[in-house]
């Protein structure tokens, strides 16, 4: 995991927002392969393995775990069908302009390097299930249980799979989305109200977030 993602992240559990603090055992550049975050307010331990933050309750549960010297990893040769699947992701997250932060859940990870290429977009896995996806300076791995542990109104955009979905992890897309945000996601998915839909196919859906909903009275 970069360095530059630990500022994004946050303690997954609910009190007083804060960041956490890092300590690492083993760096490779800017990469961390190894080492602890700490949450200041409970007091809480996350551990960095194999360049992928845990922030499960059951740490240890099996993951991909890599080598430092898998850590750093060349894009894969462009696939025409897989580039295909990158721009229309592309396309509904809106990822117009460099540096925007997109999240990427399960079977959507393995899209995360074409696409931080593609749009100079950063982009966090969470619970990936392809094993050496590795991380870069742009793309980094966590593994979460239904919490994201990322501040609220801070994303710009959330790709979900289906297991994802299951996870509770639309209410999560509502609080860690930006004004604007979108999120893509299973057709099946039941979009709450601060979520407007744009796109809507046999497979996936396209929502927007319309931010909190102010109610106008005398």
């Amino acid at each position: 995991m970069h360095i530059e993602f630990i500022d994004l992240l946050r303690c997954p559990r609910r009190h007083a927002d804060s960041w956490l603090i890092a300590a690492f055992n083993r760096m490779d550049g800017r990469l961390v392969v190894d080492g602890t975050l700490g949450c200041p307010v409970c007091n809480a331990e996350y551990p960095i393995s194999g360049g992928v933050a845990d922030f499960r309750a059951k740490v240890g549960e099996p993951y991909p775990i890599r080598s430092a010297a898998s850590v750093r990893v060349a894009i894969p040769e462009p696939e025409t069908e897989r580039d295909d699947d990158v721009m229309r992701l592309a396309a509904m997250l809106g990822l117009s302009r460099p540096g925007m932060l997109v999240l990427l859940a399960g079977s959507v990870a393995p899209l995360s390097h074409r696409l931080a290429a593609l749009t100079s977009a950063r982009v966090l896995n969470l619970n990936p299930n392809a094993a050496d996806i590795g991380d870069s300076d742009a793309v980094g791995s966590i593994m979460i249980d239904s919490a994201v542990p990322i501040a609220s109104r801070s994303v710009d955009g959330i790709a979900l799979d289906a297991a994802a979905a299951s996870l509770d992890l639309v209410e999560e897309a509502v609080r860690v989305l930006k004004p604007g945000g979108r999120l893509t996601a299973p057709a099946s998915v039941l979009l709450p109200a601060s979520l407007r839909e744009l796109a809507r196919d046999k497979l996936s859906v396209v929502a927007e977030s319309v931010g909190e909903l102010v109610t106008l009275g005398r």
